[in-house]
């Protein structure tokens, strides 16, 4: 089934999310598309736009693959000075241009003037090529001390990024690296570097996330906190794990506009290429996270990410009612929101089919477990310790699991492929559950 409050296209394969640019009162997000089918090639950008980040229309495909080459990860920019020639306000993409034969990808550029609608590949692209096979996801943004762009790209089979500078979005010149320096796992991918406010105080930090394809703990989404000058990130935390679910992947940010808090937004792929190849054909393939708010809390051994679902979201949802587990078995319906308070508790969620998903807290660990009775290759179990005693928040969808605890320090994503309408809930403690709107 569909999920009924996540983005997911109408058909065919989506995967990372590219683009993410706010311009005259729409969010855009671009991502990764495949237009002729629901698995993975012939990479292309899919488009949608939001007026609140919760509710999404889908737009023809905006970047689209030809002469062998497909349009890989990016980000797109607002060019308010048109510093690239293209017009006062012009939105510019920056992407990986990647061969079909996979054995070159090299960053380009595209501009459009009618809001994303239609775009203009740059005739002298590539504007930034190494020559090498695993160059790619370039992330792009304003930095306004040093007066220029900034962008952050990885060299992925060497699991190390590079920084870049530029007055004109076309001509780049190398300014540092941001090293391995012991992360976990292999592959780089989809870089993020973006400031954050730190919460309680008027201080910022820079965030710089990277995703590891593989053998990195969690959804392979790792960050450090530290200090960026306009050349060099200087981290000043060990690298850390933005999800410890099996499937938020290439989360990338709009970085503005801005809430009251100075929180910028960011949004991930519900997804693991690992798994994806195991989920049935059903016409289209692939969803988004809820957009998340960002910022930083300080602790005695550095900074931890702060993740906060986006409020919109949140307004989607009826008033609260209490589920008394102990009592026995409840239907409920697919989309729901539930809390739970601080102490133990355990559920299992099944369907006819011989799914189930069984979420417990047993003192400090959160633990997931997900049983496919008839694809068991998507069997998977997720643990998570949790910062902080605070309730406990569980977004549930036709498709997948978003939890929330440690006031947003700790989050698990997860798919799943419950079927049906309701689901059969059996457990022992109790749950607040608010349920979707008939409006939403």
């Amino acid at each position: 089934m569909r999920p009924r409050y996540h983005y997911a296209p109408a058909v065919n394969w989506l995967s990372d999310p590219n683009g993410l640019v706010w311009q005259d009162g729409a969010w855009h997000m671009f991502y990764q598309y495949n237009p002729f089918g629901e698995e993975w090639g012939h990479m292309s950008w899919g488009h949608a736009v939001s007026s609140d980040l919760a509710h999404w229309r889908e737009l023809p495909v905006a970047l689209a693959e030809e002469n062998q080459t497909m349009i890989f990860s990016g980000s797109a920019v607002i060019d308010h000075a048109d510093s690239a020639g293209f017009g006062h306000g012009a939105m510019i993409a920056i992407y990986t241009g990647a061969r079909t034969d996979r054995l070159h990808q090299f960053q380009c550029i595209a501009a459009s003037t009618d809001q994303g609608r239609t775009f203009t590949k740059y005739s002298a692209n590539p504007v930034l090529d190494r020559k090498m096979e695993d160059f790619r996801d370039p992330n792009v943004f304003w930095h306004e001390p040093t007066q220029r762009w900034i962008m952050t790209v990885v060299l992925s089979d060497e699991n190390r990024a590079l920084i870049y500078g530029s007055g004109d979005l076309k001509s780049w010149e190398e300014l540092s690296e941001i090293p391995t320096d012991g992360a976990p796992g292999h592959l780089w991918e989809c870089p993020f570097l973006v400031e954050l406010p730190i919460e309680g105080s008027a201080e910022t930090r820079w965030l710089f996330k990277v995703d590891v394809l593989s053998g990195a703990p969690g959804s392979g989404a790792l960050y450090r906190a530290g200090s960026f000058d306009g050349i060099r990130f200087k981290a000043e935390s060990a690298w850390q794990v933005a999800d410890y679910g099996d499937e938020f992947y290439a989360a990338i940010g709009w970085t503005e506009p801005r809430d009251r808090l100075d929180r910028p937004t960011w949004i991930g792929w519900m997804g693991n290429h690992a798994v994806q190849k195991h989920l049935p054909l059903q016409g289209w393939r692939g969803a988004m996270s809820l957009p998340r708010r960002l910022s930083l809390r300080r602790r005695e051994d550095g900074f931890v990410l702060v993740q906060s679902i986006e409020p919109s979201c949140r307004a989607l949802f009826g008033g609260a009612e209490k589920i008394e587990l102990d009592h026995g078995c409840f239907p409920l319906p697919g989309c729901a929101m539930l809390t739970a308070d601080a102490g133990e508790w355990s559920f299992t969620l099944s369907d006819d089919a011989g799914r189930f998903l069984a979420c417990s807290r047993k003192a400090s660990r959160i633990e997931v477990v997900r049983k496919d009775a008839l694809t068991p290759q998507l069997d998977r179990k997720c643990e998570m310790e949790l910062t902080g005693d605070g309730p406990v928040e569980i977004w549930l969808d036709h498709g997948s699991i978003e939890i929330i605890a440690g006031a947003g320090a700790d989050c698990l994503t997860l798919q799943h492929r419950l079927a049906g309408e309701a689901w059969a809930l059996r457990g022992s403690g109790t749950l607040s559950a608010r349920y979707l709107a008939a409006s939403a």
